[in-house]
């Protein structure tokens, strides 16, 4: 059984929106945060471009599912985009979480449990003084078994179409 939305061009649609929307508004964070910072030396200025390419990219691979006729690449380019959303953390003054779309995350926080529920997020910190989190995005999980499910579909119905070559058919 399928844990989705029968209709797979429907499927892609939402998940794609999802992506360009999400990506759209980390754009719309990372140019607040640029405007709210003072000084930008080479590592902030790193964790700026880390985070404009990241949500780029979560705008393009969503371009990608809604648009290319062959969704395979797109299908692809989205669970590439959705892997580092999986793990969030921080540990001894270091810490990445990113989330472009929906974020439904559940983890660990110092001493007690920790909840993230956001449309997009960011935090890169490189010697900081920050607190201990790890947390996992069930969203982006679930959407990365959605479209390994849709891509696994795709292919099925590709070997099914494809013609066989019979021995006799290859001599000469």
């Amino acid at each position: 059984m399928k844990p989705r939305i029968k209709n797979t061009h429907f499927t892609l649609t939402i998940i794609g929106w999802l992506q360009v929307v999400g990506g759209i508004a980390g754009l719309g964070l990372m140019a607040y945060l640029m405007l709210k910072t003072g000084t930008i030396n080479g590592a902030i200025l790193l964790m700026f471009l880390l985070g404009l390419g990241l949500y780029g990219f979560s705008i393009y691979s969503g371009k990608r599912l809604l648009t290319d006729g062959d969704k395979k690449t797109g299908i692809i380019l989205s669970i590439i985009n959705q892997v580092p959303q999986i793990i969030q953390w921080s540990l001894l003054g270091y810490a990445l979480t990113y989330a472009s779309g929906f974020q439904l995350a559940i983890g660990m926080a110092n001493t007690g449990l920790s909840f993230g529920f956001s449309i997009s997020s960011f935090k890169m910190a490189i010697n900081s003084g920050g607190d201990f989190l790890f947390r996992v995005n069930f969203t982006a999980i679930v959407v990365i078994g959605v479209l390994a499910n849709i891509l696994a579909e795709l292919k099925q119905e590709n070997v099914e179409e494809s013609p066989l070559v019979t021995s006799d058919e290859q001599s000469v």
